[in-house]
């Protein structure tokens, strides 16, 4: 089964890679939930992550995620990451820089019914628009990143 899981995370970053909406969505159950952080009161919803994807692909076309490690049991599968990308198209608000943003990720995801149900994911970087401006995300854009 944890090999099973593998293939399931490798296959939804590759489809996120390749702004596949519909084949990442795929693979994720309908009630899908990621957290930012283990003391997060709201949660992201596939149609947050549709929307993401999407502003990324215009503002980040290079965006690339590169899997360093993946760990998996029979109910969940954990990876570490990295991701890069230039910022080529307005982001926020925010006219191109540029720049190069990365990410150094890990996230933590259980497994039901083949499907990841819940993304716990953790960044040890700012986020795109704080790299891209040097500012903390303004509160009103905070739930559009």
């Amino acid at each position: 089964m944890s090999e099973a899981n593998i293939a399931l995370l490798r296959r939804a970053w590759t489809a996120y890679n390749q702004g596949d909406e519909e084949e990442f969505a795929a693979c994720l159950t309908p009630d899908w939930k990621e957290y930012g952080s283990p003391d997060a009161t709201e949660y992201g919803t596939l149609e947050n992550e549709r929307r993401t994807m999407r502003e990324h692909r215009i503002a980040f076309p290079d965006k690339h995620a590169e899997i360093h490690m993946i760990l998996a049991d029979e109910n969940s599968v954990a990876c570490f990451l990295t991701v890069r990308a230039t910022h080529t198209g307005k982001y926020l608000g925010v006219e191109p820089t540029g720049k190069t943003v990365i990410s150094h990720e890990m996230m933590f995801n259980r497994v039901r019914d083949g499907k990841l149900s819940v993304t716990y994911a953790m960044a040890t970087s700012p986020g795109f628009y704080e790299q891209i401006t040097g500012k903390k995300i303004p509160e009103q854009l905070d739930n559009l990143a």
